[in-house]
Formats: C-alpha cells, sequence, structure tokens
C-alpha cells in the first residue's frame, strides 16, 4: 500500500537504480522503467539484458561516477549493503 508521502512505498523511498555491494564492486539493478532506460544510455546494446537483470558489476569509481550522473538527471539511486 503507498504511503502518502510522495516516491514512498511503506515508508521506504523507492528507486530508479539500486547499488549493491559485492565483492567485485557495485551490482547494477534497475528498479524502475527509468532507471533501465537510463542505463541503456550508457551501456552498449549488448549488455541491456545482463542489465535488466541486475547482474552487470562495475568497480568503485564507475560507481561513483554513475551515482553522480543517474542524480544529476534526476534519478533516485539507492546503495545498499549487502
Amino acid at each position: 500500500m503507498p504511503d502518502p508521502v510522495a516516491g514512498t512505498v511503506i515508508g521506504v523511498a523507492v528507486a530508479d537504480l539500486a547499488l549493491a555491494q559485492v565483492a567485485s564492486g557495485f551490482r547494477l539493478m534497475p528498479c524502475s522503467v527509468l532507471g533501465l532506460l537510463w542505463l541503456q544510455t550508457h551501456f552498449e546494446r549488448r549488455h541491456w539484458e545482463p542489465l535488466a537483470a541486475g547482474q552487470v558489476s562495475v568497480d568503485s569509481i564507475s560507481c561513483q561516477k554513475l551515482c553522480c550522473d543517474a542524480e544529476a538527471a534526476g534519478l533516485r539511486v539507492s546503495r545498499l549493503a549487502i
């Protein structure tokens, strides 16, 4: 059930893009159509399927650059520690 606060569901902010820390860096996980479309503008077509499935990881420097770029584009980015 949506929370009355815009952009939240049951008190948890809804993200367009989530970044989960893994041993090899950060896994990119699109959480909305906007997040997936944004990723597609930054990666070659051959990477789109793995991106959609949340199977792509990037190093911490690339992750930081992607976060800054995504947030500058107006995406909501969530960083998760696993």
